[in-house]
C-alpha cells in the first residue's frame, strides 16, 4: 500500500462508491470528465446520483463528497482526510489517463457491486497515514 497506483485506485473507488459529490477537474479535462460520468451511469445504472462537474482553479483534480471520501490528485499535500494521489513530476496528461482507466476497469469489473473486483486492498480500509509515507 502507498504507491501512486494503490492511491489512484482508491481515489477511483471512492468516486464510483459515492452518491452525488463535485468532482473538479481542470478545464481542459471538463468533457473528457462528463463523459465518464457518462460512461459509469451506462454500466453502472444502479449509480442513482453522479458527481457534478466543476472546473478546478489548477491543475489538481478535487473530489468532494456528501460522505467525506474526498481525494486529491496533484501537487499539493491536502488535509489528511482526503485521499492524496501525489502528481509531483507527473505531467497532467498522464495522472488524468491513469485515474480514467482505473475507473473504467474498475466499473467495468463490477465495482462497487462485487466482491473482490476492486482490486487489491479493496476489502481493507484505506490508510492514508501509511499511503503518505511513500
Amino acid at each position: 500500500m502507498g504507491s501512486y497506483v494503490d492511491s489512484t485506485r482508491e481515489a477511483a473507488r471512492r468516486l464510483l462508491r459515492c452518491e452525488g459529490g463535485t468532482l473538479y477537474v481542470p478545464m481542459e479535462r471538463r468533457h473528457e470528465a462528463e463523459n465518464m460520468l457518462i460512461h459509469i451511469t451506462d454500466i453502472l445504472p444502479s449509480k442513482i446520483e453522479s458527481a457534478k462537474i466543476e472546473v478546478s482553479t489548477n491543475q489538481d483534480i478535487i473530489f468532494f463528497s456528501p460522505d467525506e471520501n474526498n481525494f486529491t490528485i496533484g501537487q499539493r499535500e491536502p488535509d489528511i482526510s482526503h485521499c492524496w494521489v501525489k502528481t509531483e513530476g507527473i505531467d497532467l496528461e498522464d495522472y488524468w489517463s491513469d485515474f480514467y482507466s482505473m475507473i473504467i476497469n474498475l466499473v467495468t469489473a463490477g465495482y462497487p457491486g462485487c466482491v473482490g473486483c476492486g482490486g487489491p486492498g479493496s476489502e481493507t480500509p484505506w490508510d492514508e497515514h501509511l499511503a503518505r509515507q511513500y
